[in-house]
């Protein structure tokens, strides 16, 4: 897979675009208010800002700048006795949607008016979880940022509704092998550490990936070219298999999802070599990483129980941060790895976990220039029109004016 290939910023003719053209033409035809009040709405997502290494991130200028669509979400409480069904999915079992278990465990949920209906099992895949919510299967995604930069360029009604975790949870865990060999260990500099990198044997979860793509951000910033300077193995999103390739010396390191590198640390096999939530890569300090995300017709249609998601979102993430006793007990029991790897878990990656779930401009920024660097997108729409802010400011009681 090369990564170093970008789409061309001047293709208009995808269906995104035409999409687009199709919708103005429609709005040309009301009277002037009409006009604006749907302008609003329907451009709420389509700003899209070429990304580069000054990635721009301004929106067009509408009557009401910086609104995702309809912006005043209503607060009111939901019946606790008869709650509203809210059906969400999720890519994974991971540190990046803590938050959620510990809402579902608290009763936040539930407190707020709401039953939750979670899918059979994860859906591991990114893309899987974008179509859910499309197609209206579903109208919650829990996932990653990576899946609404990706959908947006052909869906200008996608939103994010908040934050799960503010860090790249994914890490290099190398071999005690590697270490010894190539002399470095995790107090090298990272050039010394991607440098000895070269030419090695290196698991990820597949291609596409997060993954995959701190591992091309990572040698493109050293001025090499991962596709072609290491040999990359995908081992999905099996942590026993990767663990087991690792010992064995079929890879030399794995660049996956925590908690693998506590894991690894554990049993003896290796090490967290690098980690973008310890702060080992400048470039993705303050990144935001783990959302939820919607279409704005189920905001539009639904919004006592957006505001209700997200605020029950809100409760677990003050818990987490003021709670550091109980939140291990919870965290143990989430990821079932034992108390001695929840305890490295909890002291490397908590955190990482949002303390609300507003996502801030400079976070966006961190989070589109990785994406474009790493060549997982080549536009980032506008921070303004992408996150759904009076959503989830309204909801949070932090927004004191509703635009009509």
């Amino acid at each position: 897979m090369q990564f170093n290939r970008q789409q061309s910023s001047t293709a208009f003719s995808d269906p995104y675009w035409q999409q687009l053209d199709s919708q103005i033409d429609t709005l040309k035809k009301r009277t002037r208010r009409q006009f604006f009040i749907a302008a609003g709405s329907m451009l709420g997502g389509t700003a899209i800002a070429l990304g580069g290494l000054g990635m721009a991130t301004q929106a067009f200028k509408l009557p009401t700048p910086g609104q995702s669509g309809t912006s005043c979400m209503n607060s009111a409480a939901l019946s606790t006795s008869n709650p509203t069904v809210l059906k969400v999915c999720q890519l994974n079992k991971s540190i990046n949607f803590f938050s959620f278990y510990v809402a579902q465990q608290k009763d936040y949920f539930k407190a707020q008016g709401l039953k939750i209906e979670m899918a059979p099992q994860f859906m591991q895949v990114g893309s899987k979880v974008v179509d859910a919510v499309e197609s209206g299967q579903y109208q919650i995604g829990n996932g990653v940022i990576t899946d609404i930069f990706t959908w947006a360029r052909t869906d200008s009604s996608a939103r994010i509704i908040g934050a799960f975790m503010d860090g790249y949870v994914v890490d290099i865990v190398a071999s005690k092998q590697f270490e010894q060999q190539m002399q470095v260990s995790s107090g090298s500099t990272l050039a010394q550490k991607v440098t000895a990198l070269k030419g090695k044997r290196i698991g990820i979860t597949g291609p596409k990936t997060g993954t995959q793509a701190l591992l091309t951000y990572l040698f493109r910033e050293q001025g090499m070219d991962a596709a072609k300077d290491i040999t990359q193995v995908s081992l999905g999103s099996n942590n026993q298999l990767a663990l087991s390739q690792l010992k064995a010396g079929q890879v030399d390191a794995l660049s996956f999802f925590s908690p693998i590198g506590q894991a690894a640390e554990a049993q003896g096999i290796g090490d967290i070599f690098i980690s973008p939530v310890r702060g080992d890569v400048p470039g993705l300090r303050g990144d935001v990483h783990g959302i939820c995300y919607t279409k704005q017709s189920v905001i539009d249609s639904n919004p006592q129980a957006i505001a209700a998601y997200i605020r029950a979102i809100n409760l677990a993430e003050v818990f987490i941060q003021n709670n550091p006793t109980e939140t291990k007990k919870l965290l143990n029991t989430y990821l079932g790895l034992g108390q001695s790897v929840t305890d490295a878990v909890y002291n490397a990656q908590i955190a990482g976990v949002a303390h609300n779930p507003q996502i801030s401009q400079s976070a966006y920024t961190v989070a589109g220039d990785f994406h474009v660097k790493a060549g997982l997108v080549s536009l980032v729409p506008s921070y303004g029109l992408l996150v759904a802010n009076n959503a989830i400011n309204s909801a949070l009681g932090a927004s004191s004016t509703c635009q009509s």
